[in-house]
C-alpha cells in the first residue's frame, strides 16, 4: 500500500508514449503546516507505456490498482513531460482545488 497515492501521467516526448505514474506522499522535513505544499515522490510507473493517452487512461480502470495500492487520487488533467532519458524518478507537489487534484510544481 502507498500512503496518499496519486496517479499522474508521464508523457515520454522521445517515444511519444504515455506512462501512468504513481506518487506517494512524503512530507517535507519539519513540523506539519498548512502553509507547506504536500510533496509526493514517484514510486513506480508503467515501464513500457502506451501508444495513446486514451489507452493509458483505460489501463487505470483495472481494479487491481486500488486493491494493491489502496485509495488513489487522480491528477490527469495535464501530462508531466519526460524526455525519455534515464529513470523518471521525481518529486512533485499536488494540491486539492475545488475537489480536483492538481499538479502545482
Amino acid at each position: 500500500m502507498l500512503f496518499n497515492c496519486i496517479v499522474a501521467m508521464l508523457h515520454n516526448t522521445k517515444l511519444n508514449k504515455w506512462h501512468p505514474a504513481f506518487f506517494e506522499e512524503k512530507p517535507l522535513p519539519g513540523p506539519p503546516s498548512d502553509k507547506k505544499p504536500v510533496r509526493h515522490k514517484s514510486k513506480m510507473h508503467h515501464t513500457t507505456g502506451f501508444d495513446t493517452r486514451e489507452e493509458a487512461l483505460a489501463s487505470l480502470e483495472d481494479p487491481r490498482f486500488e486493491q494493491e495500492l489502496g485509495s488513489i487520487q487522480k491528477c490527469l488533467e495535464e501530462d508531466i513531460l519526460w524526455d525519455g532519458e534515464g529513470i523518471p524518478a521525481m518529486s512533485a507537489y499536488f494540491s486539492l482545488v475545488d475537489g480536483v487534484t492538481k499538479l502545482i510544481m
